[in-house]
């Protein structure tokens, strides 16, 4: 079950790892041009600012490729959705919508609900009231 795991990370997030490295190669560099600086070694800072340029547009084009790998499934799930349907009528006052509007509309308030669910757990678990926890989900199960 380990490998399993690895596996749904690894696809849920491919790029971390590199993006990780990049980042701590960057404050490394940084660092070091920031003693080169202290120490008045001029051609060490100027060559660290130099590399340090080239490992910061490493690190922008890995985010770049990640914000890519995370945005193509929308796309897709938008495409798939409006083969089916072009406009989203609400019921109950006769609103229509784009599906892409849609789309993207619920998507924020599924965030925004995410944002919203550890705080509330947490004031429901202060005043003694655990029934939205995952281990008395688990437990029940």
């Amino acid at each position: 079950m380990g490998k399993f795991y690895e596996l749904v990370k690894f696809i849920k997030n491919p790029h971390k790892g590199k993006i990780q490295q990049i980042k701590e190669k960057y404050l490394e560099l940084d660092d070091l041009s920031n003693v080169a600086l202290e120490i008045g070694n001029a051609a060490a800072y100027k060559s660290l600012q130099t590399e340090l340029k080239e490992v910061f547009f490493d690190y922008l084009s890995a985010v770049v490729v990640d914000s890519v790998y995370k945005l193509v499934p929308h796309v897709l799930i938008i495409w798939v959705i409006s083969l089916k349907w072009q406009v989203v009528t609400v019921p109950v006052v006769n609103w229509q919508f784009n599906i892409l509007g849609a789309y993207l509309l619920l998507y924020l308030i599924f965030n925004v609900g995410q944002l919203l669910v550890n705080p509330i757990r947490s004031g429901l678990s202060k005043l003694g009231l655990t029934f939205l926890s995952r281990s008395s989900v688990i437990n029940k199960l």
